[in-house]
């Protein structure tokens, strides 16, 4: 559990700066298209998967739908951590990439909301209320965004800063703009923890401070982020994938002939081929997006 905590804290510290990057002028442009990708990203894992648990001899409800609606999700995490590291994160298709993704994990929320009420007792609540609550929530952050945090922050908040006296490495205006970050973190993932998931109100957050910046200084508040917490995140995530996803794995059954076969049938249809195929429209990048 310790571990897990470390690891799921790095997560959500990288998820936040992803959302930093989120160009609002280039989503207008790709967002229509990246939520159609996000539809068939769905759809097309759920489908494919359930159909082929069914072949292998598993009932439809729940196992077959189950292993459908896990392999829906996209690993949102990997992909902007890839994106980073290539520089391409404030291409059309980078945007593009980080719509599609966030989208798909809203339906994906949805799909295992439903999954769940379908084992047992309907419930309303987790199933209808809090995705559509969690979706305007995300609307309201979004006019927040571009319309107040600029404002509050550059003309309200920092100039009435005291001035410090003498030489410091990290700015009084710095370190007021970090705290803010981090309030906003703690506040937007815990209104979406209830809503579904902590990492959606993660990146929400992130996306307040896309269009923060300091005049003379592009990339100002990011830059700011980065400096304090580049390598306790860089050791987070290794930690989440070492201790997190790799003691997950029941190794003993992995090895088996069958488990290896019918997964390896898994992994290349319904959980790699269905999203690489899920952009056709979207030109010569189509494949990259996939």
């Amino acid at each position: 559990d310790f571990f897990t905590l470390i690891g799921h804290t790095g997560v959500a510290l990288m998820i936040f700066e992803s959302g930093m990057h989120f160009d609002f002028e280039k989503a207008q442009v790709v967002g229509p298209k990246a939520c159609a990708v996000a539809v068939l990203g769905t759809i097309l894992p759920l489908v494919s998967g359930s159909i082929l648990m069914v072949i292998y001899g598993y009932p439809l409800l729940p196992d077959a739908v189950a292993v459908g609606t896990a392999l829906a999700p996209t690993s949102v995490g990997i992909a902007l951590r890839l994106l980073g590291e290539a520089g391409v994160l404030q291409q059309d298709f980078g945007q593009a990439i980080i719509t599609a993704a966030f989208v798909d994990d809203i339906l994906s929320l949805v799909l295992f909301n439903v999954l769940f009420s379908l084992t047992g007792d309907f419930n309303v609540m987790a199933t209808v209320v809090s995705p559509i609550i969690g979706i305007i929530f995300m609307g309201i952050a979004m006019v927040l965004a571009v319309k107040f945090w600029p404002k509050a922050i550059n003309e309200w908040i920092l100039p009435r800063l005291p001035k410090r006296s003498g030489e410091s490495k990290v700015s009084i205006e710095d370190e007021a703009l970090f705290l803010i970050m981090i309030l906003l973190l703690v506040a937007y993932s815990t209104i979406t923890h209830f809503l579904g998931t902590h990492l959606w109100g993660c990146f929400i957050a992130g996306m307040s401070f896309a269009c923060v910046d300091k005049e003379g200084h592009k990339g100002y508040t990011h830059h700011v982020w980065v400096r304090q917490t580049k390598r306790i995140t860089s050791w987070m995530i290794r930690i989440f994938f070492a201790c997190t996803v790799a003691f997950s794995i029941p190794i003993g059954k992995l090895l088996s002939i069958e488990a290896f076969w019918k997964g390896s049938l898994m992994g290349i249809g319904p959980c790699i081929l269905t999203k690489v195929l899920c952009a056709p429209f979207m030109g010569d990048a189509k494949f990259v997006i996939g």
